[in-house]
């Protein structure tokens, strides 16, 4: 099948745009030719052989970069990805590493076919390298090596990598800038470079790179590692043509991506016409600001296109902002695991058919020279949980499709701490805190998510062990384990992500820059009337007591120790941490489906006896009675969610009674009790599956025919703090029930005033109404 000529934007250094470029019109120069034969007859046995050979070769070259590098970021966080690209810069195969960098490899290989082709040239034995968010990464501290790989005098495919490395200097340790107006504040991006020519190692190149981190020999590693990747999966490319013939490699790689199109193609065709919406809120533009800042997604599914957009999203601002690059790739983390899990991470075939259409200058897609330092732990989270509720809503329409989805996982802010100092042997260090690699998986539509289960879109993630780090760091651990009352709550519930305390130890001071947002709003929004996942919190104790107990033989909690404790604001720089003082924070959490009042209480129960529940909690937010003995009083449970149903819609309750609507009346679910059915008149009707009551025309926001319930932030979990430390705009966690049963069908966090979200419209219906989507 031949590639899509959608409208996608790549951005330029110099801020200005041009429209994606399909493979037989990009502006190369005529001295660089681009392989094009293959043969036709290709065979099955040679096409499972040679399919698995390549990816082999994608997979080795992670190998290497693990063995090389030696970066915790690296070896436990797995922050890299490879990728085996043909010779137009389109996406073979994809690592299984940090699935963000999807979106940036296929852009970076274009960007230098078109710029770098003639002048300086694009020559057999070279490696171009690069930091530059604007033609390719999510921030300045990834950095890329991309290898073009020739046979007979033609470029056959590219191979490639990118990696976060600890420190690529800029005013702010480790790259994170949580003062940065402009790019000018922050490391320098650097656009692609010869690193390698003609085999051999740029010796002026590999030291301007390193000469720009505070810490050298950690990022001389990290640039060999690089090098050292793509020579492996350049040799094993290179082996397999010359076993095979290159237009039998070139029909493989053609086909992977083609069997990864249809497979893809056969999802989308389950799913009807139509957008679908969310919206979240950022927040602290930089230290001192306390506002937030909305951002939104957008997917229009026509046929065989997914069209995303982030229309309505605020004005770049501040330290909030990710490139386009960045945006995509955030967008594709979630498309490969949602809808593309069977196709080896091939996400070729899936983007041939993926538009994305960004308002530029916007945080979620920001023109040069905006501030984007903090891009892939803000940005680019946000987006993934953003993409994941759009993908979702999509997958609630077919059966099948709706058995695979899963509300949003932890981290969907991740809680940059970033450390600088001195570590116990006297040498400079910088790292950020790894244990939140953890995560924790999201509720899914039939089961409840994996306590510190990891996330989806880093499959390899690990956090280092408490050893390794004090090892590596000059800090004593305190505690780390898994948040009591953390979950997403639910029908079911997310799992429960990571929480870790710890004291400077062997060193004068540590330093801390903190960068990121998800701590007064949640930004993992919950499915189908499921609660958001808990928001981070960071927090330091100072001048504590904490050595003298330790010597008593005491292993305190932070919250016990004398000392002043407050917590860290989202956006602060070059806090200091001196002898007896205490770091203490948690992860934001993964997201819950379903209303948690249809949890069944048993699983309440368990959740007691297991500890990841208070007794206080099941009462208060689950309406179960758990007694001492972590079992169920079930006549005091259905007395309590009694209780709920009726504040929620002011009459009794009783679901024994409620006549659900015939499956034969359904044109589609939009959720576990949120239909679109046939009317009386014969029009499509929104409609509650449980008790037959109507929501209004489907051309219309069910909200609109719903009860409307506005709490108080707080009342989103046990571990919500009052956003008003943080923020002065006033959050409401609002609730949508059916005003017949109190079933809640949905959920929002928002700004006091802003508008309802109009989250689903189905086209077919809306057609056969005269209306447009």
């Amino acid at each position: 099948m031949s590639a899509a000529t959608s409208a996608s934007t790549t951005s330029r250094p110099d801020g200005r745009s041009s429209g994606y470029i399909p493979p037989d019109v990009l502006a190369i120069d005529p001295s660089l030719q681009l392989w094009t034969e293959r043969i036709d007859d290709l065979d099955p046995v040679t096409f499972e052989v040679l399919r698995h050979n390549l990816w082999h070769v994608n997979a080795e070259h992670g190998d290497t970069i693990v063995r090389v590098s030696g970066s915790p970021i690296v070896v436990f966080g797995q922050d890299f990805n490879t990728c085996l690209l043909n010779a137009a810069g389109d996406y073979v195969f994809f690592g299984p590493y940090y699935q963000v960098h999807a979106g940036i490899q296929d852009v970076s290989a274009k960007w230098i076919l078109e710029n770098r082709s003639a002048n300086p040239g694009i020559d057999d034995g070279d490696m171009f390298l690069h930091n530059d968010p604007w033609i390719g990464t999510l921030h300045q501290p990834d950095t890329m090596v991309l290898c073009p790989v020739f046979w007979e005098n033609q470029l056959f495919c590219w191979v490639g990598s990118v990696l976060h490395f600890a420190d690529v200097g800029g005013p702010t340790p480790g790259g994170w800038c949580p003062d940065a107006e402009s790019v000018f504040d922050e490391p320098l991006p650097t656009p692609p470079i010869k690193i390698v020519k003609n085999g051999v190692l740029q010796d002026d190149v590999a030291d301007m790179w390193i000469r720009r981190s505070r810490v050298p020999d950690s990022i001389a590693l990290d640039l060999r590692a690089l090098i050292a990747g793509c020579s492996v999966a350049r040799q094993g490319v290179l082996k397999l043509l010359a076993r095979y013939g290159a237009p039998t490699v070139a029909a493989v790689m053609s086909r992977v991506v083609d069997d990864a199109e249809q497979r893809f193609l056969d999802k989308l065709a389950r799913i009807p016409d139509g957008v679908w919406r969310e919206r979240s809120y950022l927040e602290v533009a930089r230290p001192g600001d306390r506002a937030t800042y909305p951002c939104y997604l957008t997917v229009k599914k026509e046929g065989t296109t997914l069209t995303f957009s982030n229309e309505g999203t605020h004005p770049a601002t501040g330290a909030l902002n990710v490139t386009y690059a960045a945006w995509r790739g955030a967008i594709i983390a979630a498309i490969g695991p949602l809808l593309c899990h069977d196709s080896l991470f091939a996400v070729g075939g899936a983007l041939r058919h993926c538009r994305f259409e960004p308002a530029h200058n916007t945080i979620l897609s920001a023109d040069y020279p905006a501030s984007v330092s903090n891009g892939g732990a803000i940005g680019c989270l946000l987006t993934i949980a953003l993409a994941n509720n759009v993908i979702a809503g999509m997958m609630s329409c077919d059966p099948e499709l709706n058995h695979e989805l899963s509300a949003p996982t932890g981290l969907s802010q991740w809680p940059v701490t970033a450390l600088y100092g001195q570590d116990q042997h006297g040498k400079n260090f910088s790292t950020v805190i790894l244990d939140w690699y953890l995560g924790s998986l999201g509720a899914q539509s039939f089961r409840d998510g994996v306590h510190t289960g990891g996330v989806y879109w880093g499959p390899y993630h690990l956090a280092p062990n408490v050893e390794q780090i004090e090892q590596s760091s000059p800090v004593l651990y305190l505690h780390r384990g898994e948040l009591r009352d953390g979950a997403g709550l639910g029908t079911y519930r997310s799992g429960a992500g990571p929480t870790a305390a710890w004291t400077p130890h062997k060193t004068e001071q540590i330093i801390l820059n903190i960068s990121c947002c998800g701590i007064a709003t949640p930004t993992g929004l919950g499915i189908n009337g499921g609660y958001p996942g808990t928001p981070n919190s960071l927090s330091v104790t100072s001048g504590t007591d904490l050595w003298a107990r330790l010597g008593r033989g005491e292993l305190p909690e932070p919250r016990e120790l004398d000392g002043l404790h407050r917590f860290l604001q989202p956006k602060e720089r070059d806090l200091i941490l001196r002898h007896g003082d205490v770091y203490e924070g948690w992860a934001s959490g993964g997201a819950g489906f379903g209303d948690p009042l249809d949890r069944d209480p048993a699983a309440v129960a368990l959740d007691v006896a297991d500890g990841y529940v208070t007794q206080a909690s099941a009462r208060r937010f689950y309406y179960v009675a758990v007694t001492e003995e972590a079992t169920v009083d079930h006549v005091r449970t259905r007395e309590l969610r009694d209780a709920e149903r009726r504040a929620r819609v002011g009459h009794h309750v009783d679901l024994d009674t409620l006549a659900q609507i015939p499956d034969d009346h359904i044109k589609f679910r939009l959720g576990p009790w949120l239909c679109v059915s046939i009317g009386a008149n014969g029009d499509d009707r929104h409609t509650c599956r449980r008790c037959s009551h109507d929501l209004g025309p489907s051309t219309s926001n069910p909200k609109e025919f719903a009860t409307r319930i506005d709490r108080d932030l707080t009342e989103a979990g046990a571990r919500f703090a009052d956003p008003y430390q943080f923020v002065d705009d006033h959050m409401q966690f609002r609730q949508f029930v059916c005003p017949c049963c109190a079933t809640a069908f949905d959920h929002e966090v928002a700004r006091d005033g802003d508008a309802p979200l109009h989250r689903t419209a189905i086209a077919r219906v809306m057609a056969a109404q005269g209306q447009s989507s």
